[in-house]
């Protein structure tokens, strides 16, 4: 008599692993609350991350009881990204155009997150602040070799790059101008010039 085939409940350790509609829920909710973040900032309610999810309130509950955890993961996710794109700034033969590679995506990450302009630390505790300050130290290195380089105006300091990548796109519109991408690419290359040493 055949031995009944087992299905892939269990781990190495004994433990059930997640059921698929479990797994299912839980990348919902990430999903959902990374849109959430991004639009309401780190203190959006778990009744908004569930309407942008598509879930009830209850399956964020079971799936992130804590608070810090989902925001953890959250946040991780966008500093991961961005951190990806910093490495890449690091490996260009030009050094500005890896200053403008990482300029660019911290613009656009910094216009369409508002989770990035909360206390990254109080949310997320260390595994963010290690992300925080990984960062924040390939953002001073990819400066820095512009600026030895000759590329990058002198009196440009490596911590002004976030909050002028910040400025230069800007959410939303102003006295009822919307900010669509063709006005968002031009500003972006104007502030851009302004950082060039010539």
């Amino acid at each position: 008599m055949h031995a009944r085939r087992q299905t892939a409940t269990n781990d190495p350790a004994g433990r059930k692993a997640p059921r698929a509609d479990a797994r299912r829920n839980a990348a919902l909710v990430l999903a959902g609350a990374r849109r959430a973040v991004a639009s309401k900032g780190l203190g959006v309610s778990y009744h908004e991350i569930a309407r942008e999810a598509g879930v009830g309130v209850g399956t964020v509950y079971r799936r992130f009881p804590e608070r810090n955890h989902l925001m953890t993961a959250v946040l991780s996710d966008i500093l991961s990204e961005l951190i990806r794109t910093a490495e890449a700034a690091t490996e260009c033969a030009d050094p500005w155009e890896g200053f403008t590679l990482l300029f660019g995506e911290l613009a656009a990450r910094t216009a369409e997150n508002a989770g990035l302009s909360g206390s990254l630390d109080a949310h997320g505790g260390p595994d963010i602040a290690a992300l925080r300050h990984r960062l924040l130290e390939l953002i001073r290195q990819v400066t820095e070799c512009a600026r030895q380089a000759g590329a990058l105006r002198d009196d440009v300091d490596w911590r002004d790059i976030p909050f002028l990548a910040q400025a230069a796109v800007t959410p939303g519109c102003f006295l009822d101008l919307p900010a669509d991408p063709a006005r968002r690419t031009r500003t972006l290359r104007v502030v851009l010039d302004g950082l060039h040493a010539s």
